[in-house]
């Protein structure tokens, strides 16, 4: 139940309130004057306090920077019967969650008072929510026992005090989104937006107006990315997956820290901060022709390099841990390991690294009956989180299998000819040449496939 506080000189008015608020739900006290109002609110917490302005004594407003003061988290709505402009923007810049004019309406005032009471829960929860991101991605929750991670996370801390685009490159599945948010979350831009663009879902006509707005000559102007995260972070997935144009003003973004909209000649400042992931090294890239000259500039960037799972064995056993409690919120229940299924998860590769672990472990916690994931649940587990399984991998099977059948075809059709054979298929060269390289498919007629 809500609490309010009501304040005002005059009794009739008082007890009107007290009637009205009471029939809707409201637990309400009562003060004839602001001190009295005050030595309330030391006594007991209220949500909101209901006050006149015009008092005998300290008025409604000096009693507004009080209770801001002392109490944050009370809202104060101000009432009045002398209506000016001056007096509510006064009250509103001095915090009022809003004013009321007398004579004064029941229902206005229901509506307003739980107008003001859903404002402020909503805000509580968009903290608490924040609070829990920030804890979430907190730079010194990454277990960081193996003397790569001791320096990634050093790096990360370094780095995040900084303005400049950021590169983080790693296999898939080893964390560098995590360390990207974490990156975001460890620094100064903290408060302002996070983004994150998956750059492989990007066609050639949506990219730029993504990133960059949309074109003034269209219905209306529609600012993109670099532009609605003024102050914050943008994370570009895969960035190497770039259409080609997207990519070429991407790395002229970069390189002179200004970008221009569609359609527009005033360049504007780059204000926000851009953190890149890929799988390559973008020197190995460029030297191949998959990334446009323009984003060389990515090359040599701040880069940040993240460990393989199996190349940082001393990290699992805490891994294990922290990915169990985390569980555990979710299953509702206590999870925890045997050594023996520690020690089994240490002989595993993990091809698919740190997310393959955490599939692992999370199908290890409904298998188990009792919490405890012992070796056998935990090797009934690995089988099903292997990248060569059906399990949570067919649909992605069936659309690898018929990607590779229609570029194979593609490229039989026009053997030595990759311009005709990706304008077959609607995409640009290079987008057909990334094909080719993930299915090892060659120019020959009978291009072999490699094992998945």
């Amino acid at each position: 139940m809500d609490r309010i506080l009501v304040v005002d000189d005059e009794h009739v008015v008082l007890d009107i309130l007290s009637d009205v608020l009471t029939r809707e739900g409201f637990a309400v006290s009562l003060a004839t004057c602001a001190d009295e109002a005050l030595q309330r609110l030391s006594d007991e917490s209220y949500d909101l306090v209901l006050s006149d302005i015009r008092m005998p004594g300290m008025d409604g407003l000096e009693l507004l920077r009080r209770v801001a003061r002392g109490h944050p988290g009370t809202d104060v709505i101000l009432m009045t019967g002398y209506a000016s402009v001056d007096g509510a923007i006064d009250a509103m810049q001095l915090g009022a969650a809003d004013y009321l004019i007398k004579p004064l309406k029941p229902k206005e005032i229901v509506a307003r008072i739980r107008s003001c009471l859903r404002r402020r829960g909503l805000e509580a929860q968009v903290h608490e929510l924040r609070g829990a991101v920030r804890s979430r991605y907190d730079s010194q929750r990454i277990v960081a026992l193996s003397p790569r991670m001791v320096s990634l996370a050093a790096a990360i801390g370094r780095l995040a005090l900084g303005e400049e685009p950021v590169l983080i490159r790693g296999e898939d599945g080893s964390g560098r989104r995590f360390l990207a948010r974490a990156l975001h979350h460890s620094s100064p831009r903290r408060d302002s937006p996070l983004a994150e663009i998956d750059c492989a879902l990007f066609s050639p006509e949506r990219a730029g107006e993504t990133l960059f707005g949309r074109a003034p000559g269209k219905s209306r102007r529609r600012p993109g990315q670099l532009e609605r995260l003024a102050g914050g972070t943008l994370v570009l997935a895969e960035f190497d997956r770039l259409p080609e144009t997207a990519q070429s003003r991407l790395g002229r973004c970069l390189r002179d820290r200004t970008w221009t909209g569609d359609g527009e000649f005033d360049a504007r400042q780059l204000t926000t901060r851009v953190v890149l992931t890929c799988k390559e090294d973008p020197a190995a890239l460029l030297s191949r022709g998959e990334l446009e000259p323009e984003l060389a500039v990515a090359v040599d960037l701040p880069r940040l390099e993240v460990p393989p799972l199996r190349e940082r064995a001393a990290d699992l056993p805490e891994l294990v841990e922290l990915m169990l409690e985390e569980l555990a919120v979710e299953h509702g229940h206590v999870l925890r390991s045997t050594p023996e299924a520690v020690e089994l998860l240490r002989g595993h590769r993990f091809p698919g690294n740190v997310r393959q672990l955490r599939i692992a472990l999370g199908h290890a916690a409904t298998l188990c009956q009792d919490g405890i994931l012992t070796g056998n649940v935990v090797r009934r587990a690995l089988d099903h989180a292997s990248p060569d399984s059906l399990g949570g991998q067919r649909i992605a099977d069936h659309l690898d299998e018929r990607e590779y059948q229609l570029v194979l075809r593609a490229v039989q059709n026009h053997p030595r000819q990759l311009d005709e054979a990706a304008r077959e298929l609607g995409v640009s060269r290079t987008t057909l040449w990334r094909r080719m390289r993930k299915y090892g498919i060659t120019v020959s007629n009978q291009p072999p496939r490699s094992d998945k």
